[in-house]
């Protein structure tokens, strides 16, 4: 059930030890189903479902193949077709709607995900009883913290117009800059130099921290204090980010990805590079090192996604020249991308509109999404506990944070003048300007044939 990626991250549909009375409470329409552990045989696991108005349980069965001495291999099966793991028997049988069994005629294909971390199922279902089991592993339509009424701050106060912050977290009047000067021009040739200079004395796994933490920073994940919970009304941005009066968190959320240097200022860095061919490929490189480490360092797919977005706007991909080089002086990192990056950034991305016409499956994708949010508010301390574990035991580089800034972001890109325009009308000039750039690096080669039409 881990992944390779971590090995502490379990799929949501995986219970643990929830106990078989317990996981039977959860169901409510043929078709639910979850994984838990089996509580007969150590190390088995088993597949609860709803089914013809009723539970059923399968045990997985766990086939262990030994072809040579020293080494093992283990499949996974229900009947006849054997997988390497779980995930995959599941998926087979969730994406064919293939019976489970041919007796029972069993169909899966809604999973009952976990509303608690399964430390917290696996603590209480042996220390509490099934009582306190039954009472917090809730799905349905009930909300997903609804065990935590009334310790927290009322939600009238903490949602009334008066007493809740909506303005946005980029104060540009009131940003100080280390490294900006007052009414600086916009894309100033002697600051980028300096800003190019700072990334370089860094390595990626260092960039990539800095750039957590001023995520973390604005996603209001570590640094809150109680006064911002109270008129939040609830503990971080995490939870914040899925109710209404989140609004303007998810607006300044929007705004640092398309807006901050992890996009438009990898294209600049690029395109802006009026060396030689092989010098902007060494800057490709750099950019997709340090894309790397927001995945596997940072854990911040955030960000990964901003460089990975700037990676592939067209006016970067367009220089054949330059990818040719990265694939000859850097083949690694252009490997690295091609086979590892874009298809994990593709995952992230999938999505087949084709289904939202399907009124059923549309209705049935909004509320995989919404149980999704759900689930995020409900972990909310655990991802802050992740981000305070990877950003404890570092100093940060004071103009480093700060070139990670929004705010600074906004003023390199557009200047002291240009920073408050809005910000449709900035991206609209500024990818005016990053095809002008784009031209100038590797200009449209016509050939005789065009040139003759255009005549």
């Amino acid at each position: 059930l881990y992944t390779p990626e971590d090995g502490r991250y379990c799929h949501a549909w995986y219970h643990g030890p929830l106990p078989r009375e317990a996981a039977e409470t959860l169901f409510e329409r043929d078709g639910d189903f979850l994984v838990r552990d089996s509580s007969s045989s150590s190390g088995d696991y088993v597949l609860s479902c709803y089914w013809m108005n009723g539970p059923m349980h399968f045990k997985i069965i766990r086939v262990v193949l030994r072809p040579k001495k020293g080494y093992t291999r283990e499949l996974f099966q229900f009947e006849e077709d054997r997988f390497d793991n779980v995930p995959a028997l599941i998926r087979y049988y969730v994406g064919g709607r293939r019976p489970i069994s041919q007796a029972s005629g069993a169909v899966i294909f809604h999973p009952i995900t976990r509303t608690l971390p399964l430390r917290v199922i696996a603590e209480f279902s042996g220390i509490m009883g099934m009582n306190f089991v039954l009472h917090v592993c809730r799905s349905g339509s009930q909300p997903a913290n609804m065990e935590h009424v009334g310790r927290g701050p009322p939600l009238q106060s903490a949602q009334s117009d008066s007493n809740l912050r909506t303005g946005s977290c980029f104060q540009l009047d009131q940003f100080e800059s280390l490294l900006l000067p007052e009414n600086n021009r916009p894309l100033d040739p002697s600051i980028l130099l300096a800003l190019k200079e700072l990334f370089n004395r860094s390595d990626a796994n260092t960039t990539a921290l800095h750039v957590l933490s001023v995520d973390c920073q604005v996603a209001r994940v570590v640094g809150v204090s109680e006064e911002q919970k109270r008129l939040m009304g609830v503990g971080s941005g995490l939870e914040l980010v899925t109710l209404p009066h989140g609004h303007q968190l998810r607006q300044d959320l929007l705004e640092r990805f398309e807006n901050r240097d992890l996009t438009l200022g990898v294209a600049v860095d690029v395109l802006g590079c009026t060396g030689t061919v092989s010098q902007r490929a060494t800057v490709l490189h750099k950019f997709i090192l340090l894309a790397q480490a927001l995945k596997d360092h940072a854990h911040d797919l955030y960000s990964f996604s901003a460089v990975m977005k700037a990676l592939d706007m067209s006016q970067v991909v367009r220089l054949q020249m330059t990818w040719r080089a990265l694939r000859r002086n850097h083949t690694e990192s252009a490997v690295l991308y091609e086979k590892k990056l874009k298809p994990f950034m593709n995952s992230l991305n999938e999505g087949d509109a084709r289904d939202l016409e399907n009124s059923d499956r549309g209705c049935q994708l909004l509320y995989d999404l919404l149980q999704s949010a759900r689930s995020i508010a409900v972990h909310a301390e655990d991802y802050q506990s992740h981000a305070h574990s990877l950003l404890s035991g570092w100093e940060p580089v004071p103009e480093l944070l700060e070139a990670c800034r929004t705010e600074f972001a906004l003023r390199l890109l557009w200047g002291h003048a240009g920073a408050t325009a809005s910000r449709n009308e900035r991206y609209e000039k500024f990818d005016k300007i990053l095809c002008v750039l784009s031209d100038k690096l590797e200009p449209v080669e016509v050939t005789p044939h065009e040139n003759d039409l255009l005549t």
